[in-house]
């Protein structure tokens, strides 16, 4: 499959290497392709990868992947063309944090209050007929591809409307080590699956570390 990758920060490029290694095709999109850290990782994973500009991602991939920071979230929207999300999947990696960072007790903070999120945000600027997944929100890129636990297999947490767009991902997740997928319901979800994060980011703070993820207990 072509996928198109917005955003080249960690979360973007970590995978983009985990679906080139799957055997999908990568274009990962961003305001400035020709940076040279990004065409030497472009030119280590080979063939499969390319870096355009978010336009050049958003027209080359049959689904799509946000992974900007929140703050540039809108404008890498708009740079890709709104109409190149018509009918895809597009799967929204994003959590709305203000940029600052966590405070002294490791809590992050949202900009969004209790009665949107992220995922519907996004639904909301993308044409009707583009399908929105909440997922890969409420764990560090560090562990995002095949998550090993010695106490299980961990939970992916997903949100969206289109039962089908929920399969595509499913599938998509599966293949980079995720066993354990958790379908929480429609795109308003999101709300409670987002700040997932702020109780990551605190339990790594706090005890120094990044190796944890979510469980969802089944009897």
């Amino acid at each position: 499959m072509k996928i198109g990758i917005l955003g080249s920060g960690p979360v973007g490029l970590t995978l983009g290497k985990g679906l080139i290694q799957t055997g999908h095709h990568v274009t990962i999109g961003t305001r400035n392709p020709s940076r040279e850290s990004l065409q030497q990782w472009v030119k280590k994973q080979g063939k499969q990868a390319l870096a355009g500009t978010f336009r050049q991602a958003a027209e080359f991939g049959e689904l799509l992947l946000i992974c900007t920071s929140w703050p540039g979230t809108k404008k890498a929207i708009e740079a890709a063309g709104i109409w190149n999300f018509k009918t895809k999947t597009v799967v929204d990696v994003t959590n709305p944090l203000d940029g600052k960072g966590p405070d002294d007790n490791g809590r992050l903070t949202f900009t969004i209050g209790h009665n949107n999120s992220a995922g519907e945000q996004i639904q909301a600027w993308l044409p009707p007929d583009a399908n929105v997944v909440k997922a890969l929100s409420c764990i560090g890129h560090e562990r995002m591809l095949l998550p090993e636990f010695k106490e299980g297999s961990p939970t992916m947490f997903i949100a969206g409307n289109s039962v089908e767009a929920k399969r595509q991902v499913t599938n998509l997740l599966h293949q980079i080590g995720w066993d354990d997928v958790a379908d929480m319901g429609m795109i308003e979800m999101s709300r409670s699956i987002e700040p997932l994060s702020i109780l990551w980011a605190a339990y790594g703070f706090l005890n120094d570390s990044n190796a944890h993820a979510f469980k969802l207990l089944k009897k």
